[in-house]
């Protein structure tokens, strides 16, 4: 049966509702929620697999939960209990206590990535405590939080295997035939106890059962035969998750095995600020088409080098555009201003690699011709290493004997003795690369090839000598 209040029941029971209501209200609001400021803060490091020898983040959030404005709000850290996590000195930005602190309007929330590292060696889990101050704030009980750093046992062990192969089909996967047998494949880090060594197998095949976790662990490869070019590491982060258990690392042939270069310029000699032409010619000797290829010019930082737009190049000066069928041949015409302070060392030189994004061990090109006409007093220092620090100190000169500057041909150029410190000057020599010698008993330990500049870039040149 279904039963109505009455007009009065009703009243009665809004009554009820409203005196509820009120009540719930009443012990909802925090006895806390004075007027002003009020910072909240809660913390937790990122979900991930984090080691003790990386940098391990930590993300503050804090909240003003008050009424107004929060200013110089500032944060402090400390470890707590476990090993010395250690914050990185910049970490703290506007919360930094050396700067006049951050502002938070009423009710505004910001998010801070906080960064250290775990610097000792004891065992465990770091606790870090988080503290946020600021001059005014109606509830200073929420502006501290403890924060557990969790990290992967240093002492967890992971399998790194995978299998070595020769591309010979250039098809990018191993093919029966391809496999490279007998390559000692090691794992090693500054960090690690010893470095690890198996040999890959009949199928070209590499286990490691037991690599200790690290956040830098490298994977090389030796006694690599006919040729083969292998990755000169292969860097791995390693934490235990097992992600390096199905490696497969391709060898390939040199590209300057099927690549050819040749550079040439047009004169031997050239005056400053005259136009160079150089010829690069290109040759694609394999049976296979090469791709994604790119060229590179050294910057050798005198200022002597030449420079080559890019536009120069055609797709070659784009990054990885260049292509070259089976047997075809490219000749590229460069044109290039010879630099101001090429005038001052007596030389311009073009050095050049060609490179592809799939490729090891481009061909490399160089060039090199005379500036001449500069002339500058030329000093060196014949010195003997009698204390082992590989510094001329006093007493260690060669004083009072004849030494010699002679070109790479071995023409003579100019003759002098050394002053009582060993130093000797050839007055008034043309800037340019020479040969010294010194008479007697002594030849030089390194090179006796010296290059001459003139100021304001030049130096005066050091050769070590020993006894015959």
């Amino acid at each position: 049966m279904r039963r109505t209040l009455s007009r009065r029941s009703f009243r009665a029971v809004g009554a009820m509702t409203l005196a509820f209501t009120l009540t719930g209200a009443m012990a909802a609001v925090p006895a806390y929620a004075d007027p002003g400021p009020n910072l909240k803060i809660t913390a937790a490091v990122p979900d991930g697999r984090w080691l003790r020898d990386e940098t391990i983040p930590i993300d503050l959030t804090i909240t003003n939960i008050g009424d107004a404005t929060a200013t110089e709000v500032k944060a402090q850290g400390s470890t707590y209990s476990g090993p010395h996590y250690s914050f990185d000195l910049n970490t703290w930005g506007e919360l930094s206590h050396g700067g006049p602190g951050a502002t938070f309007q009423a009710g505004e929330s910001r998010t801070y990535r906080l960064t250290g590292r775990i610097w000792a060696v004891e065992a465990g889990n770091p606790v870090v405590r988080l503290d946020v101050m600021t001059p005014v704030d109606t509830d200073f009980g929420d502006n501290t939080i403890d924060v557990p750093v969790n990290v992967v046992p240093p002492e967890t062990t992971e399998r790194v295997a995978g299998q070595v192969y020769g591309d010979k089909n250039r098809d990018g996967v191993p093919s029966p035939g391809e496999e490279l047998a007998g390559i000692t494949a090691r794992i090693g880090s500054f960090n690690m106890p010893q470095e690890l060594s198996v040999v890959t197998d009949a199928a070209g095949r590499f286990f490691f059962d037991a690599v200790p976790v690290g956040s830098h662990r490298s994977l090389y490869f030796r006694d690599v035969p006919d040729g083969w070019l292998l990755p000169e590491n292969t860097s791995m982060r390693l934490d235990g998750s097992g992600d390096f258990q199905n490696l497969s690392i391709r060898g390939q042939q040199p590209l300057s095995q099927t690549l050819q270069a040749k550079l040439e310029f047009d004169k031997t000699s050239y005056a400053p600020g005259g136009t160079v032409k150089a010829t690069v010619t290109l040759t694609n000797s394999g049976e296979h088409p090469l791709s994604g290829l790119f060229v590179t010019c050294r910057d050798n930082g005198d200022g002597t080098e030449l420079k080559i737009p890019q536009d120069q190049w055609g797709a070659f000066g784009s990054p990885q555009a260049g292509a070259l069928t089976s047997g075809q041949r490219l000749v590229f015409a460069l044109t290039a201003q010879v630099p101001e302070k090429a005038f001052y060392f007596g030389k311009t030189t073009l050095s050049c690699e060609f490179s592809g994004k799939t490729y090891l061990s481009g061909p490399e090109v160089s060039a090199e011709a005379k500036v001449p006409g500069k002339r500058a007093d030329a000093r060196v220092l014949a010195w003997v290493d009698k204390n082992g620090n590989w510094t001329p100190d006093d007493g260690e000169g060669l004083a009072g004997i004849t030494a010699t500057l002679s070109t790479k041909d071995n023409r003579l150029v100019s003759f002098a003795r050394t002053d009582a410190k060993g130093v000797v000057t050839f007055p008034g020599v043309a800037v340019g690369e020479y040969v010294f010698r010194v008479a007697g008993p002594w030849k030089a330990v390194h090179s006796s090839t010296i290059q001459h500049v003139a100021p304001p870039y030049g130096w005066d040149p050091w050769v070590q000598m020993e006894p015959r």
